[in-house]
């Protein structure tokens, strides 16, 4: 049974997600704000699962929910970027990014990992050369690789007690997240005002 500080991180994510969210969403970033939703929830499950002491009963719901809804949220970063503001509709985007996470989720299962992956090094190139962007464009480049790196080296790293990887691998995430929505609002308000 994992202790109650293991919430406290979780709980990290779930504040930057509801501030960035809402900034990013009332800017008119939906897809980015859409992408904290994700992260957010996500990360809700974990500070309900060991604040409230429900370990084991949540432990699948939250597995699965960080599964999942990290890839929607990576794929809705990326999306960010492979679709210019005219034509975003994101209502359409959100439905497809949703219905396109849970197929794989629930049918291509060992793919959620590289699809996460994949999306990050996605979001990482189109960040730096989507046209019509302008400076400083390397906020949002340096979050998804940091978010990468922490995936592959901190998540379960051997070398960390398993507290210590937890914490660091949520802490991470949350900092990562704050620099995405900082670097897309940024970036985004330069080009619109120009």
């Amino acid at each position: 049974m994992m202790p109650t500080h293991y919430a406290l991180s979780d709980a990290a994510i779930v504040l930057v997600t509801i501030f960035a969210g809402h900034a990013l969403w009332r800017n008119g970033w939906i897809l980015t704000a859409f992408a904290m939703a994700c992260f957010g929830i996500a990360a809700g499950v974990g500070v309900v699962r060991f604040g409230g002491g429900l370990q084991d009963a949540l432990a699948a719901l939250h597995s699965g929910a960080s599964q999942l809804l990290g890839l929607a949220g990576a794929l809705a970063v990326v999306s960010h970027y492979l679709f210019p503001p005219k034509d975003r509709n994101g209502m359409r985007i959100f439905a497809v990014i949703l219905c396109l996470a849970t197929a794989i989720f629930f049918f291509a299962h060992p793919f959620l990992g590289p699809l996460f992956l994949l999306a990050l090094m996605g979001a990482f190139f189109a960040a730096i050369v989507r046209p019509g962007t302008s400076q400083p464009k390397w906020l949002v480049p340096v979050a998804c690789a940091v978010m990468l790196a922490n995936t592959l080296f901190i998540r379960q790293a051997p070398w960390l007690d398993a507290a210590v990887a937890w914490h660091a691998y949520h802490l991470v995430i949350a900092l990562a997240l704050a620099a995405l929505a900082k670097g897309v609002m940024s970036t985004e308000q330069r080009v619109a005002s120009s």
